[in-house]
């Protein structure tokens, strides 16, 4: 995990010219240069919200950031509304940490407003980073463990792209349900769940019933119809998991941010012909983000949408 220099100081340089890189005389040289990087494979060292971290070159977090400022807006827009609510700090539980990213940006623009964050993650070299970059937080718990829905055996972790991995490898690795990995390092009650493991979200929440039942946490996943089907599961699983422990409001995001649509309660056939016409159309690799409440939730689903406090916040990169 030592960081190359070099390769970081270009990475750095080419973020930064992300915006212009369909200029005539920018896009000759851009995307070469950036997918010559990716194949290095070296650790860079770069900055996260005010934070200098380490990640694997290619990473995808901080370009996205800088191309789309709406990118992540659904999950602070829930951190403040929930802390609103509780009138204190609360624990967030974090499926699919990656390198750290979600944590270094709700600290950045939340501050204050967890008390105890749960990494969860089940690639090796990212959970290796995570710790890394998280070091100087105390309130941080790191839990290394690929999910599903029940004790058994998934595919291994593989990169789709640089910045995230998927459960689509050849290898059978061991998996848990997070109901007993929650139990097993005795987290105590869950207030917000965050899910983000392409295409096997369902799986989690399927695993997560005794969460769901008895903590009612705020729910926010990524619903990828693509990685669904890449990955052999089902994109209607994650909202039978829900609706089946009590949870009827559904706010629906665009994968960069903005606000799409309500659902309340749920209807399969809608469900379906949303994800077919994600599926005709891949690549646009159009997916959401859905946060559920439960029926016995405080929060206001149009004060969510709204996104008033994100729109406001002092970190976008």
């Amino acid at each position: 995990m030592t960081p190359t220099v070099l390769d970081s100081l270009i990475f750095r340089f080419l973020i930064r010219t992300c915006s212009r890189r369909d200029k005539f005389w920018v896009k000759p040289w851009w995307e070469p240069v950036y997918n010559a990087l990716i194949a290095r494979g070296r650790t860079l060292r770069l900055t996260f919200h005010g934070r200098e971290v380490l990640v694997n070159s290619g990473n995808t977090y901080p370009l996205i950031m800088r191309s789309f400022r709406s990118f992540n807006a659904p999950l602070l827009e829930l951190v403040h509304e929930l802390y609103k609510a509780k009138e204190r700090p609360f624990r967030f539980v974090d499926v699919g940490s990656a390198t750290g990213d979600t944590v270094l940006m709700v600290e950045s623009n939340c501050p204050a407003m967890v008390s105890e964050y749960v990494c969860v993650d089940g690639d090796p070299v990212f959970f290796e980073y995570l710790k890394h970059n998280l070091s100087f937080l105390p309130n941080v718990r790191y839990v290394h463990a690929q999910l599903s829905r029940s004790a058994g055996y998934s595919p291994s972790l593989v990169r789709i792209h640089a910045g995230t991995a998927s459960a689509q490898g050849e290898e059978a690795v061991q998996t848990a349900p997070l109901d007993e990995v929650l139990g097993s390092h005795a987290v105590g009650s869950v207030d917000l769940l965050k899910i983000d493991v392409d295409g096997f979200d369902g799986e989690v929440l399927a695993g997560a019933i005794g969460i769901l039942a008895n903590d009612r946490p705020c729910v926010i996943f990524e619903w990828h119809p693509i990685l669904c089907k890449q990955t052999g599961n089902d994109w209607r699983e994650a909202f039978k998991a829900l609706i089946s422990n009590g949870y009827s409001r559904f706010v629906w995001f665009t994968n960069f941010g903005p606000f799409s649509h309500f659902m309340l309660h749920y209807h399969e056939p809608t469900i379906d012909a949303l994800a077919e016409y994600c599926l005709r159309d891949v690549p646009k690799d159009l997916h959401f983000d859905v946060v559920a409440l439960h029926d016995s939730s405080p929060l206001d689903i149009e004060s969510l949408a709204m996104l008033e406090y994100s729109a406001k916040r002092t970190s976008p990169f």
